[in-house]
């Protein structure tokens, strides 16, 4: 079912609660009139009520048109509408019905017909002052829930297109590490490396173990890519630091220019791969690491729960 569809719908459902409402209205004036005048028929009575109606309609109306110009306005519409409707209402009871032998008074006096004009006018004016700011508030309910929804509506696609995007750079990454894995293949480098081991213990005992060390921390940083926990144990990341430091240690001839701290107790705590290991190589690389005046220096603190590093 479309738009226009459904709001026909609702113009044709309000159309027939109105009518509802002023029937029900009818027979509750009538039933209450029949107490002073016993002789008054229904017909009578809705004619009596049509100027009564149409007050009340060109009241929602004015309401309408009045309400964001301010108190004056609506003041001003009040007494307008009342000197409208009050002629209007004359005319009809004392002209236009008799022209068709409905006379439903016999006595043309102005001061009955405006005391009975002011009490009903004032009620009806009340009855559309209350209908408008309903509607008003109903609408306003409607207009928050239309606008929160169109809201939810942009944060789940905000959420979504940040997915999107998240998965876009994660297949980007995943492409990237294929072609530097396609480029070098890491069990070549790495059986080389042990080859290259093997031929310097023959000469030289302390190059044989370097080369080592240089085999097993390349083959931790390849292993680590491939985690699908994306974490490590604090002790093997502590491992595999020390085993670079021995290795940067050669640039350097002297293991005083690297200080190194681990407080606290070495249990099951967890980190992301490299995350030591990558920026200790940041220091080593932009830092001007002195013995005595500017030592590289690196402290680890656990707790049960928390993983301090400081470089």
């Amino acid at each position: 079912m479309g738009r226009r569809a459904k709001k026909k719908i609702k113009e044709y459902q309000l159309f027939f609660a109105h009518l509802l409402a002023w029937l029900l209205y009818a027979l509750y004036f009538y039933f209450t009139s029949l107490l002073t005048r016993p002789t008054i028929g229904f017909i009578e009575t809705t004619i009596f009520l049509i100027p009564f109606i149409v007050t009340f309609y060109v009241s929602v109306c004015f309401l309408t048109i009045f309400y964001k110009k301010g108190l004056i306005w609506l003041v001003a519409s009040f007494f307008i509408i009342f000197i409208l409707m009050a002629i209007l209402g004359y005319l009809y009871l004392y002209l236009f019905l008799p022209s068709f032998q409905v006379v439903l008074f016999t006595s043309r006096e102005l001061k009955p017909f405006l005391q009975d004009a002011i009490r009903g006018y004032v009620r009806f004016f009340s009855f559309a002052l209350l209908y408008f700011y309903i509607k008003k508030i109903i609408t306003d309910q409607h207009l928050v829930r239309r606008l929160l929804h169109a809201k939810a509506l942009r944060e789940i696609e905000n959420w979504q297109l940040k997915q999107q995007e998240l998965k876009a750079i994660e297949e980007k990454l995943q492409y990237e590490y294929a072609f530097l894995r396609a480029q070098i293949n890491p069990h070549f480098l790495h059986n080389t490396l042990n080859t290259f081991y093997s031929e310097a213990l023959l000469f030289s005992p302390a190059l044989a173990q370097n080369i080592l060390k240089l085999s097993a921390i390349m083959r931790y940083s390849i292993d680590s890519i491939d985690l699908e926990s994306g974490k490590v144990f604090v002790r093997k990341e502590l491992e595999y630091l020390e085993i670079l430091l021995d290795i940067y240690c050669l640039r350097f001839q002297n293991r005083q220019a690297i200080q190194l701290q681990v407080k606290g107790v070495v249990t099951d705590q967890m980190v992301p791969p490299l995350s030591f290991i990558t920026i200790v190589e940041n220091a080593f690389k932009y830092g001007d690491i002195q013995p005595i005046s500017s030592p590289l220096i690196i402290r680890v603190v656990l707790t049960q729960s928390r993983v301090y590093f400081y470089c």
